[in-house]
């Protein structure tokens, strides 16, 4: 979606084109995109001129004679093109302006999703949306700021920033760029955040966004600021689309999480999350070497939760006994114990019981899990997860390992172990490797010796 810096330039490049052009007549393809009602604003425009385009936030303000507005979003995909008078609508047009002098304006939205309003002058800045919207980072305080992020309860800083209630213009690109400047965690709860931290905040945003504008703006997927010309300031984002790529500051990889639901881009170490510690999901399938690793990272200062163990400890509780009796018959159970052989043939075997096992026990470990990180005064924490991927744990953490072995070099660990590597090996099934790679900061090769893996990691310094 357009930010400040695209609708700002797309303003900058369409005041020229249509200001003093008078409007012969007005196409409307697709009425919903015209909340005020499509057949009064046709009626209303067709014969006046256009005076200016400027911009309140991220909304776009055409203004025209006699008083008369017309306020533009773009929302995700819309777009302006110049044209002909009389030519053939393109595909997704919504709307197309045709002037006196023989040139046209068409206004293009593959998603459909942009907002075209009929206001007066008096009531576009006094009336929603518009009026909706908080001052811009130029027009805002700290002071102003820490108050009002102090209002919210539970949203983290990220979440803040994009309120456009609170502060109107920045969006996803921009607030991931701003915090990363400022370097403060987007986890951050709003209301934890500092009059110093406001005053960096606010400075990073004009900053960034003054030299986005200077630039043209981001090309990002949808967004060009004119057909044919693509704006500059991508090659000057810091965290935006960078997840997995090295901290241009320290070498961190960057971590991409949903916050949200929006996509957020930050430097676990130069954006840390004052009180937490610094947590490394270690994941991988079965005999990976995912053990091997969370060792070698205990020995250089990490606390390590193995949710392997944790599984083995659940093993032991009535409760749990309970539960695996019901849902798999009391051969799962064996002198009053768990009998593990007995339910890895059981699930090795069928994908249902596989499910219903992971039912019973996942929920109990993310839950045990989430607890410890509450309560651990470790500085640098693994969690060594082997189904990490999806999980709550996965937004917990700020780098994610991934250990990928050949399944000969499995089956060797397993049969070394004593296991059943057929067995074993079935309970990989569906382990998500394309998504562990897509996540993961760092991938290991785990097919070699422990030697090899060791001389894998040492090569990442900031560990």
């Amino acid at each position: 979606m357009p930010e400040l810096p695209e609708v700002e330039t797309i303003a900058r490049i369409l005041n020229p084109l249509v200001q003093g052009k008078t409007i012969a007549s007005i196409r409307v393809l697709r009425p919903k995109n015209i909340r005020t009602g499509a057949a009064g604003f046709v009626a209303s425009l067709t014969g006046e001129r256009f005076l200016a385009v400027t911009r309140k936030g991220k909304f776009l303000l055409f203004h025209l004679t006699h008083g008369k507005v017309v306020v533009s979003h773009l929302r995700m995909e819309g777009k302006y093109y110049e044209a002909k008078a009389g030519c053939t609508p393109a595909k997704h047009d919504v709307l197309i302006y045709d002037f006196s002098d023989g040139s046209a304006l068409r206004y293009n939205d593959v998603r459909k999703f942009g907002v075209l309003l009929l206001k007066s002058e008096e009531d576009a800045l006094s009336t929603p949306p518009v009026a909706d919207l908080g001052p811009e980072p130029w027009d805002l305080t700290p002071e102003a700021l820490y108050k009002g992020l102090r209002l919210k309860k539970k949203e983290p800083i990220k979440g803040a920033l994009l309120d456009q209630r609170l502060v109107s213009g920045l969006g996803n690109i921009y607030a991931d760029e701003v915090l990363f400047a400022a370097q403060i965690n987007p986890k951050t709860p709003a209301r934890e955040i500092t009059l110093k931290e406001c005053g960096a905040l606010l400075k990073e945003a004009r900053r960034i966004l003054e030299l986005a504008i200077a630039e043209g703006g981001s090309t990002i997927r949808s967004y060009h600021a004119k057909e044919g010309i693509d704006g500059e300031m991508q090659h000057n984002l810091l965290a935006y689309g960078r997840g997995n790529r090295p901290c241009r500051r320290c070498g961190f990889p960057l971590r991409k999480i949903a916050l949200g639901g929006r996509g957020t881009v930050y430097c676990p170490s130069c954006q840390p999350l004052q009180g937490h510690p610094l947590i490394v999901g270690v994941t991988g399938p079965i005999a990976s070497g995912k053990s091997a690793v969370a060792s070698y990272l205990a020995k250089k200062g990490y606390a390590v939760i193995d949710a392997d163990r944790l599984v083995r400890s659940l093993y032991g509780k009535e409760a749990v006994k309970k539960a695996v009796a019901v849902l798999f018959g009391p051969k799962a159970l064996k002198n009053g114990k768990v009998d593990k052989s007995y339910l890895l043939g059981l699930v090795s075997k069928s994908p249902k019981d596989k499910k219903a096992l992971e039912g019973l026990l996942h929920p109990l470990v993310f839950a045990d899990i989430e607890k410890k990180i509450a309560a651990t005064k470790a500085r640098r924490l693994v969690l060594d997860v082997p189904l990490l991927m999806g999980s709550p744990l996965e937004k917990e953490c700020d780098l994610i390992i991934a250990i990928l072995a050949s399944e000969k070099a499995q089956e060797a660990r397993l049969a070394a172990r004593g296991a059943d590597p057929k067995k074993s090996l079935a309970l990989n099934q569906g382990w998500p490797r394309g998504a562990a790679k897509k996540a993961a900061g760092i991938v290991l090769d785990g097919s070699g010796d422990l030697p090899a893996l060791e001389k894998q990691l040492d090569a990442y310094k900031f560990l």
